[in-house]
Order: structure tokens, then C-alpha cells, then sequence
């Protein structure tokens, strides 16, 4: 059992560096504010689409701002 357990933990980790490494090629020469769209972007394509968050603006309201 405890083997089990560690190929699934092994197999989360690697798919968690897989998608860490897919965003950061797909981020890799984009500006700030590029970046901001992008995150925002893909967090209302994958979220529930009545989130409350997306009623109040921005997902970094204090990003920014100085």
C-alpha cells in the first residue's frame, strides 16, 4: 500500500511540474499585463461561470496600483 501511495504522489508531482512547465512556455515573453489577461482568462474558462469574484472586477485589484 504505502508503494501505491508513493507512485501516486510521484505521478501528482510529475503532473503538477508538467503543467507548471506548459504555463511557463506559454508565458514565457509575455508582459505583466499580458500575463494579468492570461491568468484572468484562463480562470474564467475554468471556473464556475457564476464565481463571485467575477462580479467585483478584477481577480488582482491591487496589482498595479501604487
Amino acid at each position: 500500500m504505502k508503494t501505491e501511495t508513493q507512485k501516486k504522489r510521484i505521478s501528482t508531482i510529475g503532473q503538477l511540474r508538467e503543467i507548471r512547465d506548459k504555463i511557463s512556455a506559454e508565458t514565457r515573453d509575455m508582459t505583466f499585463e499580458q500575463f494579468k489577461a492570461f491568468v484572468e482568462q484562463r480562470l474564467t474558462e475554468t471556473l464556475h461561470p457564476n464565481a463571485t469574484w467575477q462580479n467585483k472586477g478584477s481577480v488582482y485589484p491591487n496589482l498595479g496600483t501604487t
